[in-house]
């Protein structure tokens, strides 16, 4: 079986980095691929970069206005994608370039699978670390997971290591283009794994993930956690009676609110509990106690 994928490059203002994500996907020793770059509206010279790469397999498109976290570039390369996988890639970061020819040996051998994903690398300072799903399961070359593994922790997706049907993510409405300053692509995957049937994880990591690129969208100050009460989850929660499904997405949700209510006592600032009590009303007592001692401890702050 020949199996066939669409690589999905947003590029807004990469301009460093374009040779290094690029030339990573024109490599793979797989060829049977299409390459999609999207030009985000670029300003810093990307656009005319991406014209420089002479190669048959790419296309290019190009938007009038840069979106939020590339969701609405993905969107339209999802849109233009001819071949039945897609994958994603930042253009800030790198593949192995044996990536292709990985999943199409494992989708050839497994039919079923729908979202094939795999580990990967965190790189900074030319310290490369090996992401934590990777570390717990490293005796496990290739693991099934469910809707309920991704609400508990570790994670086994991220968006620069996961290939997925188009058929799937189409069914699941893509990418969200309001609402959503970060956080969308988990937004995303919670919605394709609630649609697909069958999941598999590359323990082995095959891309590099740079945490020093320029023009980076999580080295944003803003803290996004709506897709974790997003009317999506709600009505997950509401409508399964699966008990395990619904302590995982409770502990996704409590954990998410103890990222931010931390970070802002770090940070020294107050906190809207009005809000984060609008965003989900059934905290877990623990919660509503940690609520009592950040409050006390910001009052704390505020008389030193």
């Amino acid at each position: 079986m020949n199996v066939k994928f669409s690589v999905i490059i947003p590029v807004y203002n990469k301009f460093p980095h374009l040779d290094r994500s690029i030339v990573s996907v024109l490599n793979q020793t797989n060829p049977d691929f299409e390459l999609i770059l999207i030009d985000d509206a670029s300003t810093d010279g990307s656009s005319e970069k991406i014209l420089e790469f002479d190669d048959p397999r790419i296309k290019i498109l190009k938007r009038a206005e840069p979106g939020p976290g590339g969701y609405a570039a993905r969107n339209l390369g999802i849109k233009h994608a001819s071949h039945p996988w897609i994958c994603f890639l930042d253009a800030d970061d790198e593949w192995e370039l044996n990536v292709l020819e990985t999943l199409a040996e494992v989708i050839r051998n497994d039919a079923g699978v729908e979202i094939l994903c795999w580990g990967w690398l965190n790189v900074k300072d030319n310290v490369k670390t090996l992401d934590a799903y990777s570390q717990k399961y490293k005796d496990k070359p290739i693991k099934q997971f469910t809707l309920t593994d991704f609400f508990n922790v570790p994670q086994p997706m991220w968006t620069g290591g996961i290939s997925l049907k188009k058929e799937l993510i189409d069914k699941a409405g893509g990418f969200p283009e309001h609402g959503f300053k970060r956080g969308g692509d988990m937004d995303t995957w919670i919605r394709c794994l609630y649609h697909s049937h069958k999941n598999l994880r590359i323990t082995k990591p095959m891309t590099y993930y740079y945490l020093d690129s320029v023009n980076m969208v999580t080295n944003s100050t803003e803290k996004n956690i709506a897709f974790s009460f997003s009317d999506f989850v709600m009505q997950v929660l509401k409508n399964t009676n699966d008990k395990q499904l619904i302590k995982a997405i409770r502990y996704f949700q409590n954990r998410r609110i103890y990222t931010i209510l931390r970070e802002r006592v770090n940070e020294g600032k107050g906190i809207d509990y009005d809000l984060m009590f609008k965003m989900n009303t059934n905290l877990s007592f623990y919660y509503l106690i940690l609520k009592l001692h950040v409050k006390r401890l910001l009052r704390h702050r505020a008389v030193q």
